[in-house]
């Protein structure tokens, strides 16, 4: 895959810059490979890796087609900011955006930290499988 790395089982890193309407079509189709397995999983992405308007916009209508499954399958994304002022900064946008968004979404201070609260995503996400 060239726009999402493995790091763990379920456990996905968004790589690659996102700048033309292609990548933006290879997301789509990496992360419908992905969904596709059917196991709840978790996308920790880079703060300096937003996409390009040109990738974007397929990657937003794919999102508003694909929200209910995002939603039952994607446990979280976990956001790593390791800068503090543009943490904080997403920190107080993040209210606004979860309303929009169709997972829950995590702020991280590395990759350390977003791989611990991605465990705990994935483990809290199986539980609630379990008992469904």
């Amino acid at each position: 895959m060239k726009f999402f790395r493995e790091l763990e089982p379920d456990i996905h890193l968004g790589v690659g810059a996102l700048e033309t309407e292609q990548d933006g079509r290879d997301w789509v189709a990496e992360y419908d490979a992905l969904l596709a397995r059917g196991r709840a999983m978790v996308v920790i992405v880079r703060e300096g890796d937003r996409p390009q308007p040109g990738a974007g916009k397929p990657m937003v209508l794919w999102m508003k087609a694909r929200k209910a499954e995002l939603g039952r399958l994607v446990a979280a994304t976990v956001f790593i900011f390791e800068d503090e002022a543009e943490r904080q900064a997403m920190e107080l946008a993040l209210p606004g955006r979860a309303k929009a968004s169709p997972y829950p979404m995590v702020l991280a201070t590395s990759e350390a930290d977003a791989l611990d609260k991605a465990r705990q995503r994935l483990q809290t996400a199986g539980t609630a499988g379990a008992m469904a």
